[in-house]
């Protein structure tokens, strides 16, 4: 109120321009007042249109800044409740492997995505997941937005877990041949030939020494006594220390010398941290650790797969694709009778029916197998020392919950883009939580947990 009052005692008081000082007539200053209210008026309002204007906008950006954290809470707690159906199916999933006869032939986990349909879906969709609409049954679907998981889910038990460096010398010695084999390939050779990102040089065997040396706790190379870890970390421009210990991430390996885009781009798939310190069979999937595996696991160390490395990988590719022809690895002796002769194992499947025949039988039609027999002897205690077979140890989930905005614009279409959040999560099945509140508890735990 004080500056109006100021500016009202402005506009009403006379002020003079000049002359001889004597005051107006009453009649002159009458007319020099008229017209003075009008115009306070006008200010005044302009003045009230602008701190209206003002607090609209300043209104209206609250509602919507409330509406996105009320809007963000409820994605952030869909997704979590994705994961924990997850872990629901999970634990169905460990169930079902306990049982002898049901083992490796049964995976729900392959179907988690469409199990959480019921639960996570639209009306659309769970109409066409269960027959009939969520109002119709009680638990099923969101009350506001959607959430589910981004296809299958996924393991890391087929990949080399580095933290095994840390392990005993059996377990430190065969991930070193592990990692050997890894990169023995000739195909590989311009990685090593030229010096990495940074200019430094190495050959196979010594980036498999810095691999293993970043993360081991010991200070010699690779467990070799009379030698010492020098890998010029301090000599770098961001100078730093290796972790020797175990990392936390597969992405802190890419600070071990020699591993630039160029390396990771070739490798990084093969590594994990998570899970045992043996490789899966029965969920491989990455042909270069297959080979890796074969060449290994070999009965004849000259056999003439070995000597050529387009056979190797072409074997390598049919054991990637075994699922796909219905085949499951539930012993070592399964892996082994199937690379022994792919053809005729996939072969007999076909001839058996179901499921898994139709499969097989397709591939077989299709031409996927090879022309010439391709095959190999495995020596069953060499593969032992580095692989198992069996059910699952780790999942890989990628949960999502979704709002979707309710501003929409002439045509229906959402005036600002639905916000999601995503959840990445590990599951260890082998794990046992340490912070319970009552025991005992089962088996499993989230070892890793990330929110986008």
């Amino acid at each position: 109120m004080k500056p109006m009052i100021a500016i009202w005692k402005f506009l009403t008081t006379e002020h003079s321009l000049g002359g001889n000082g004597r005051s107006r007539p009453r009649r002159a200053k009458r007319r020099s007042q008229r017209g003075i209210a009008l115009i306070t008026v006008l200010i005044a309002i302009a003045m009230t249109l602008v701190i209206s204007n003002q607090f609209g906008t300043t209104t209206n950006i609250d509602m919507i800044a409330a509406a996105n954290y009320r809007d963000q809470m409820r994605s952030q707690f869909l997704a979590r409740s994705a994961l924990n159906l997850s872990e629901l199916v999970i634990r169905l999933q460990q169930r079902i492997d306990n049982v002898k006869e049901l083992r490796g032939m049964v995976q729900i986990t392959d179907f988690a995505d469409q199990v959480l349909l019921a639960f996570c879906g639209g009306e659309e969709e769970i109409q066409a997941a269960v027959g009939f609409s969520a109002s119709d049954a009680k638990g099923l679907g969101a009350d506001i937005g959607t959430c589910g998981i981004y296809g299958q889910m996924t393991t890391e038990d087929d990949r080399i877990n580095i933290n095994c460096a840390n392990g005993n010398e059996a377990t430190a010695a065969t991930l070193k041949s592990a990692l050997d084999a890894l990169m023995f390939f000739p195909a590989y050779d311009p990685v090593f030939e030229e010096a990495d990102a940074e200019g430094w040089r190495r050959d196979r065997a010594l980036q498999v020494s810095s691999l293993i040396d970043y993360v081991d706790s010991n200070g010699q190379r690779v467990r070799e006594r009379g030698t010492t870890e020098d890998y010029g970390y301090e000599s770098l421009k961001d100078d730093y220390k290796p972790k020797n210990n175990y990392i936390d991430t597969v992405s802190e390996l890419k600070l071990a010398r020699g591993v630039d885009d160029r390396f990771w781009n070739l490798f990084g798939q093969a590594f994990t941290v998570y899970g045992g310190c043996k490789t899966n069979l029965s969920a491989l999937s990455n042909s270069q650790l297959i080979a890796a595996i074969l060449y290994l696991s070999a009965k004849n160390p000259n056999d003439p797969i070995l000597q050529n490395p387009q056979k190797l990988f072409m074997l390598a590719g049919l054991v990637a694709k075994a699922k796909q022809f219905g085949m499951t690895f539930t012993s070592i002796d399964d892996f082994i009778d199937f690379v022994k002769d792919p053809a005729a194992q996939i072969g007999e499947v076909a001839a058996a029916g179901g499921t898994g025949g139709s499969a097989a039988s397709a591939a077989v039609s299709a031409g996927v197998l090879p022309g010439e027999k391709i095959g190999m002897e495995l020596d069953k205690a060499k593969l032992g020392q580095m692989a198992t077979a069996g059910p699952r140890r780790t999942y890989r989930v990628q949960a999502w919950g979704e709002i979707e905005r309710k501003q929409k614009n002439a045509d229906g279409t959402p005036v600002y883009p639905a916000i999601r959040t995503t959840v990445n999560g590990v599951w260890d099945t082998k794990v046992v939580l340490q912070n319970v509140r009552k025991a005992p508890v089962p088996k499993g735990s989230w070892v890793y947990m990330r929110e986008d």
